[in-house]
């Protein structure tokens, strides 16, 4: 559990992190050894679940073995089907994290919406939509590996 006590919203403990993959923690469908560290590390605080289109039909071959959960979600209304496993599992405890046109329905509906600008570069709307923007698939993690930092950021 990742707990936040930040000024203006209360007490927040987060039991999910949501990941989008591609263009989030994958660039071209590909997950680098050391995001798959981080979120098997990840995985010891929190419920972490990829969720994901499967743009490059890689996400078994990058992720099947890591024990880590995948939800894959098909056209069309993907971003109404991101946003419906958000409230599945309770968006008062989930963290969401994604960068494209599909995710910003789930950015806004989860207590802290994250949206990351790597490569792929990140819609307009999901910038609009998350409490924070970082840049750089590491950041996010370096968030959620310290939580004064959201904490400082999202302080009223």
């Amino acid at each position: 559990m990742i707990e936040l006590n930040i000024p203006g919203r209360g007490d927040i403990s987060i039991m999910n992190v949501v990941f989008d993959v591609n263009g989030t923690i994958a660039i071209d469908g590909l997950v680098t050894n050391e995001i798959k560290e981080k979120l098997a590390q990840l995985e010891k605080k929190v419920s972490v679940c990829l969720l994901t289109a499967d743009t490059y039909g890689t996400i078994e071959s990058e992720m099947g073995k890591s024990g880590i959960r995948i939800h894959r979600i098909t056209s069309p209304e993907e971003a109404k089907k991101k946003d419906d496993f958000i409230t599945k599992i309770g968006e008062q405890q989930t963290i969401a994290v994604g960068n494209g046109a599909n995710d910003t329905l789930m950015l806004k509906r989860a207590v802290v919406g994250i949206c990351v600008i790597d490569r792929e570069g990140a819609s307009a709307e999901a910038v609009r939509n998350a409490d924070i923007v970082v840049y750089g698939q590491e950041s996010v993690f370096d968030l959620l590996n310290h939580p004064e930092r959201i904490i400082a950021t999202l302080r009223e």
